[in-house]
């Protein structure tokens, strides 16, 4: 693909972005099909941050209201091991991220949620 009006930090920043969706997606669907914990049952991911060197990424989550947020991010800290291995073996990245979660908002639980 050739980007003649794209300078090379621009080209780098579309992929950048590209692969915190990708990353994002693909989370949202292991939380909604492998994961079991209760405690993260409902819970939104809303957002990803990559690091620019994409070791990190800060993964932004929405709860249920009324659910502690403290059991959710326990939860999550419990299955970070699992999330990144599944995440390994479903996006295609030159290395896979560590993973922190932050606590965003509460959400409606009889809304919609992306899981």
């Amino acid at each position: 693909m050739k980007h003649d009006h794209i300078g090379p930090s621009a080209a780098g920043s579309v992929r950048h972005q590209r692969v915190e969706s990708s990353i994002l997606e693909e989370l949202r669907s292991i939380l909604r099909d492998d994961v079991t914990d209760p405690e993260l049952e409902g819970v939104r991911l809303t957002a990803i941050v990559l690091s620019p060197d994409s070791k990190n990424a800060r993964v932004h989550f929405a709860v249920p209201r009324g659910r502690p947020r403290t059991a959710v991010l326990r939860a999550f800290t419990r299955a970070t091991g699992f999330l990144r291995g599944r995440l390994a073996e479903g996006v295609e990245l030159k290395r896979t991220p560590d993973l922190r979660f932050v606590y965003e908002a509460e959400i409606d639980p009889s809304g919609s949620d992306e899981g």
